[in-house]
């Protein structure tokens, strides 16, 4: 199907696109970052993004049709920003962005059936990128050790934070996302989908071990997704379900309400390519408890109160002592604020420029 033309001069470099990870408000991270792209660019000059959500049959739609189309719209290489690349791209050039691998080391935290993706989609996309972007370190090194990738292939890009995330939001649009969520005066939040890796049993567990007269209540933000069945098991033995409250996805405008109206964010993810959540409820003034794997320490820095995912002691003393002591919390805003300003999308569309202009030649 044909590139969606955004109006360039001739001269800008030609660069298709792959949007099939965009998912309107309910738009993973993957999502959040093609977004983001797309908006960065569509206001330049030197480069035009061409970008492709592929139809019809659905592995001849992405992997032969779309590709063709790639070329015959004068596209000068191809970006796919959701690790993968087309297995066919005629004459064209690859870049891919590889988020994270955890799939590899860890498929039961997945959902079944994606042995196509795993086994013959994402190596042979590593295999043919003149380029491949990861948005830490981390994922990069897990990219040299899974695939044998040369390092210098490889650009650490990372991702940046929306500038809403910061700016305080209105009493009346407090007010309203308060009712549309049914928010409590003081509340602990996590999010992301319910699934095994984002570690909800461990919040849980922490959670229960604050006594009831110091406790919150934790509202969750993520719509439930596979292998959830441990979380709502959890709820129901620790006797917790007068103290969570499931609001399923929030919408991208309601986010920073939500991050700036709550307490504490909890973030103890079993593994992470990168980990917007943390930069989000940094941005929004808001101390985060996270844990330290994957690329979470790269991204969080000193700025959050880091422990292992699984020590549920640490998980509930960091919790306690963030809700008890002003001090640490002062501290925690502010340097969380400061580690935000470090991240933002138009650095990354930049880096994104300078590997596109490698790539092209």
């Amino acid at each position: 199907m044909p590139g969606e033309r955004l109006r360039r001069s001739s001269s800008a470099l030609r660069v298709a696109l792959d949007t099939r990870a965009l998912d309107g408000d309910a738009a993973t991270g993957v999502g959040r970052y093609i977004e983001a792209l797309v908006t960065r660019f569509n206001s330049g000059a030197d480069v035009r993004l061409l970008t492709y959500r592929a139809g019809g049959l659905r592995v001849i739609g992405p992997q032969l049709l779309t590709p063709l189309a790639m070329r015959r719209d004068g596209a000068q290489l191809v970006h796919g920003p959701a690790n993968s690349l087309p297995l066919l791209h005629p004459g064209l050039p690859g870049v891919v962005t590889i988020h994270d691998l955890a799939i590899y080391d860890h498929p039961e935290w997945f959902p079944a059936g994606q042995w196509f993706a795993t086994r013959v989609i994402v190596p042979r996309s590593i295999r043919g990128a003149r380029m491949i972007i990861c948005p830490s370190a981390a994922t990069m090194r897990a990219v040299v050790r899974r695939f044998g990738a040369a390092p210098d292939r490889c650009r650490v890009i990372p991702h940046g934070v929306e500038t809403e995330f910061a700016l305080p939001v209105s009493p009346a649009v407090r007010d309203a996302v308060k009712t549309r969520y049914g928010l409590p005066e003081r509340y602990l939040m996590q999010v992301g989908t319910v699934q095994p890796r984002k570690n909800y049993v461990t919040t849980l567990r922490a959670l229960a071990r604050i006594p009831a007269g110091q406790r919150i209540p934790l509202v969750v933000v993520g719509g439930f997704g596979w292998n959830y069945d441990p979380v709502v098991e959890a709820v129901r033995e620790l006797d917790l379900a007068a103290w969570v409250r499931f609001v399923g996805y929030a919408q991208l405008a309601e986010l920073p309400a939500l991050y700036q109206l709550a307490e504490a964010v909890v973030f103890p993810s079993l593994d992470e390519g990168f980990g917007l959540p943390v930069l989000e409820a940094f941005a929004a003034g808001t101390p985060v408890i996270a844990s330290t794997a994957g690329a979470i320490p790269e991204v969080a820095g000193d700025a959050a109160l880091l422990c292992d995912p699984e020590d549920v002691a640490a998980v509930a003393e960091n919790l306690r002592r963030i809700l008890q002591d002003p001090e640490l919390r002062e501290r925690q805003v502010a340097a969380g604020r400061a580690r935000a300003s470090l991240f933002t999308w138009s650095a990354s569309a930049a880096a994104h420029r300078e590997v596109y202009a490698a790539v092209a030649g």
